[in-house]
């Protein structure tokens, strides 16, 4: 059905009003080409009736096209938000204090990605929750390295303060 109608699969995977749009044009346009050709036949001559078909053909392909290019950027889009679906897997593991899991976990994207701001940061946290101070340290120091890291000079700094209070303990 989505090959056949364009705009269709995008709808209902999506739910986007772009696709809703290209699939009420596409049905609006073979709705009037179906009416026109079956019901008021005499009003149409056989190139009419072709010409009707090649617009109708062609407004097929090019709506096919947009919405191909179309789900292709919210695929692209989605990516992005699969990053950030990690991370939340990635805090999900560290809140439940499944050590062991997040820092596997955590550790996996970091190899993906090794300039991943939040990522080194949750690390460093893990890190000193589970009281491997010196680690913690080296990984802050890595993410102030970081070209992002200035944006995170705060929240590095609280987790420096934290492993001196918690080492002085």
């Amino acid at each position: 059905m989505s090959l056949l109608f364009p705009g269709y699969s995008g709808l209902t995977y999506f739910g986007r009003l772009p696709f809703l749009a290209a699939a009420l044009t596409f049905a609006l346009l073979l709705d009037a080409f179906l009416l026109v050709n079956c019901y008021w036949t005499a009003l149409l001559t056989v190139s009419q009736r072709n010409i009707l078909l090649f617009v109708l053909l062609s407004a097929w392909v090019g709506l096919t096209v947009f919405v191909k290019k179309y789900r292709q950027h919210i695929e692209a889009v989605l990516n992005v938000d699969a990053a950030s679906e990690a991370f939340q897997q990635a805090a999900a593991l560290y809140l439940q204090r499944r050590w062991d899991a997040a820092e596997t976990f955590i550790l996996c994207q970091l190899h993906k990605n090794p300039g991943d701001a939040e990522f080194l940061l949750l690390q460093a946290s893990l890190y000193r929750r589970i009281k491997r101070y010196e680690e913690a340290l080296n990984v802050l120091e890595r993410l102030r390295r970081l070209e992002s890291g200035n944006r995170w000079y705060v929240e590095i700094e609280t987790e420096k303060r934290l492993i001196r209070e918690e080492q002085n303990c």
